[in-house]
């Protein structure tokens, strides 16, 4: 007679950069579910330009709630809209081996970095961010010309247009310090 044993990993069986990426993975998904519903039911009663305000002013207030419990959260890109999401050094060559990995052939919905360094207790998380056909309306070829001015207006530095469906917008990034 065989016996069949099966088990369930329980939070105290996985490692600690493994209950980190879980909890940077919830993070980031409300993070971008919430931005998201905001930006869509900003552009369903004030159009596109009203979408560019909420991404100006709504998205860095949403990522403020999520950066609490030793955790920041924030978009980056290599073409960046707002100068405040520059990536680092560090964040730049993940991006840019997004990108390679997506020249190879890979799905940039599935891309993401995770490192968790043990002797600093400092943790990062980078989730690839997709351009779909929402982003195309303000980051794409073919921007209207009063939507482009008013981006031009609230974001003087912006880098972010030319996208095609499918290229890689940017990530989210997160990284989390344990509290000594």
């Amino acid at each position: 007679m065989a016996l069949f044993v099966t088990t369930q990993l329980n939070a105290a069986q996985l490692t600690d950069e493994q209950q980190l990426e879980i909890k940077a993975r919830q993070i980031t998904k409300k993070f971008a579910t919430e931005l998201k519903e905001n930006l869509q039911s900003a552009i369903k009663t004030g159009g596109l330009i009203a979408g560019v305000k909420v991404c100006n002013s709504k998205a860095p207030e949403i990522a403020k709630n999520y950066s609490m419990a030793g955790w920041e959260i924030g978009r980056t890109s290599l073409k960046t809209r707002n100068t405040a999401n520059k990536p680092t050094d560090k964040e730049n060559i993940i991006l840019e081996n997004f990108a390679k990995k997506q020249l190879a052939g890979q799905d940039i919905a599935s891309l993401s970095y995770s490192n968790y360094n043990t002797k600093t207790k400092q943790y990062h998380f980078m989730k690839a961010i997709p351009t779909n056909q929402i982003c195309l309306a303000c980051h794409g070829e073919n921007i209207a010309p009063e939507l482009s001015n008013e981006i031009d207006k609230l974001y003087p530095s912006d880098q972010a247009k030319g996208f095609k469906l499918g290229d890689l917008r940017g990530a989210f990034s997160l990284t989390y310090k344990q509290s000594e």
